[in-house]
């Protein structure tokens, strides 16, 4: 299964730097060489090869055949003869027969279970392939959560640093005025456990970052380099269409197209199954050398050449009721298949509908955050210049400190998070990755 991807028509350059991956490349290297997508894609491959008019039983079987039997007995023959019956007796009378030829079968008639099964065949190719469709598609999806897993943790190492960075700048000054006497130790203790409580969130931050690194290497089979980095930038859609979400899921969805082609390979099913109640039309024929020599007997030697060739018509009158069963049954797997199909259709309008609740959440979080981000800025540039005056107290800074930093995460977090809505109504609607 080749395919292209399509990002809401958003087309970036691959590598930005030698060790920076873009998100379409990681995505490129996991289509190429992730264990799953693989697996899937030999299934394919095997599918096609069934896929064959012979492994339907349409085309003869022609066979090379032969064989040499040899027998030594004790043996007595008594025969009729004039004016007295003559007897022959011999110890270890040997006995030689050979034969080799070729011999050719044909089931030309089989109640049209033959082309049946061919289609089915047929069918079970592109079955396989949307299975391997839907499984790139779900592997693809976690290289994106996880690509971004990963940015969310460059994010927080960044902002980790920044409150490191703020929290010494206000241990140096804490210090400083408690060594002239301008201040209790209250502030500068202060300060130091609020630099250790950084320190330890940027272990931490460091810590998930490393985690995610690998789990996106191990999606793409381990074809990162070391010390790899990823982009932050990410750009959102303006606007999606919902009804036209809708409207492509219809006929592009592959877990909805995979329940199609289900019940067309069930239909396939119960055709074959009524075509055990018709008769089976076979030609054989054969042509070859029979040679046999005899010790003792009448026929000292015999030897013939040739061709033999014939017609078999053959009709199961009762077969304890194998084919009524086998009929029954398929009938039922069409009616499963068809309400499988049914429970896929409700599922994803289900899924579709919730994706586009969590997309408009989202998107209208992010809003919020937006405006968050410009008032904890303000109040923190403004906190940094009132306590640099000595006018708000140690606490109150940490506090416009913390929430500008929470801010920075959470706004970051929010955009991928809409990113993520978005790729998943993409997936939903069929349009994640198409054939080439």
């Amino acid at each position: 299964m080749k395919v292209i991807f399509i990002f809401l028509a958003v087309v970036f350059t691959s590598v930005v730097s030698a060790q920076e991956y873009k998100l379409d490349k990681v995505l490129e290297l996991a289509l190429e060489n992730n264990h799953n997508i693989k697996v899937f894609q030999n299934n394919v491959i095997i599918a096609s090869n069934n896929a064959d008019p012979g492994n339907a039983g349409m085309l003869p079987q022609l066979n090379l055949n032969g064989g040499v039997n040899y027998s030594s007995n004790d043996t007595k023959l008594e025969l009729l003869a004039q004016p007295a019956p003559v007897t022959i007796e011999q110890a270890g009378a040997e006995s030689v027969s050979a034969n080799l030829g070729v011999g050719l079968n044909w089931v030309i008639f089989d109640g049209m279970a033959m082309f049946r099964n061919y289609d089915k065949l047929k069918i079970l190719v592109d079955l396989e392939d949307l299975k391997t469709r839907a499984s790139v598609e779900n592997t693809l999806m976690m290289v994106i959560s996880n690509y971004y897993q990963m940015a969310s943790a460059m994010n927080n190492v960044k902002v980790s640093k920044e409150s490191i960075s703020i929290t010494n700048d206000r241990l140096k000054r804490a210090k400083a005025k408690y060594e002239v006497g301008a201040s209790s130790s209250i502030d500068f203790l202060s300060a130091e456990v609020d630099l250790n409580t950084d320190s330890v969130t940027l272990i931490n931050s460091k810590a998930q970052l490393d985690k995610a690194a690998n789990n996106l290497n191990q999606l793409t089979g381990n074809q990162l380099p070391a010390g790899f980095t990823i982009s932050e930038k990410v750009d959102i859609v303006t606007k999606m269409n919902f009804a036209e979400l809708v409207k492509q899921a219809s006929s592009n969805n592959a877990q909805l197209l995979n329940a199609e082609y289900s019940m067309l390979s069930a239909e396939k099913d119960m055709k074959i199954a009524q075509s055990g109640y018709s008769p089976t039309l076979a030609v054989n024929g054969n042509y070859g050398l029979n040679y046999i020599e005899n010790e003792i007997g009448n026929m000292l030697s015999n030897q013939s050449l040739g061709y033999s060739a014939g017609v078999t018509l053959s009709y199961p009158i009762f077969q304890a009721n194998i084919r009524k069963i086998r009929s029954q049954n398929a009938k039922v797997a069409l009616l499963s298949s068809e309400e499988m199909r049914l429970n896929t259709v409700d599922q994803l309008n289900t899924d579709l509908n919730n994706a586009w609740i969590d997309y408009e959440k989202n998107t209208a979080v992010l809003e919020m955050e937006k405006r968050n981000l410009k008032n904890a800025e303000v109040n923190f540039t403004r906190s940094r210049e009132l306590y640099q005056l000595g006018k708000v107290t140690n606490v109150q800074f940490r506090d416009a400190q913390l929430n500008y930093l929470r801010t920075q995460v959470s706004i970051v977090n929010s955009k991928y998070q809409v990113r993520l809505s978005e790729f998943e109504l993409i997936r939903l609607s069929g349009m994640l990755i198409q054939k080439e």
